[in-house]
């Protein structure tokens, strides 16, 4: 986990996208930001974890929707029921 927090802050405090290559997964992750600029909420990463063959580019557009799905509905705590809905979603890709 701290491997995927420190790529996104030792690059930049601003909102955006970061992958990993780790020994046997890649890790796709969306920071939210800190800071002046930020999406939603401060200071979250939301990541998915692939198999070392998917491409980490098949999976951004699809991270991108369930982060704003997640960051928006961090704060009232709904985020929770809308988790198997976005893991369906992710299951058709």
């Amino acid at each position: 986990m701290t491997q995927i927090y420190s790529a996104h802050r030792y690059s930049s405090l601003t909102p955006g996208f970061s992958s990993l290559t780790l020994k046997n997964n890649k890790v796709v992750s969306f920071f939210s930001g800190l800071g002046e600029k930020y999406v939603e909420v401060e200071n979250y990463v939301v990541a998915l974890l692939l198999r070392r063959d998917e491409s980490v580019a098949t999976y951004r557009a699809i991270l991108n929707k369930i982060a704003a799905n997640i960051l928006g509905n961090i704060e009232n705590n709904k985020y929770k029921k809308l988790i198997p809905r976005l893991y369906q979603d992710l299951a058709r890709i």
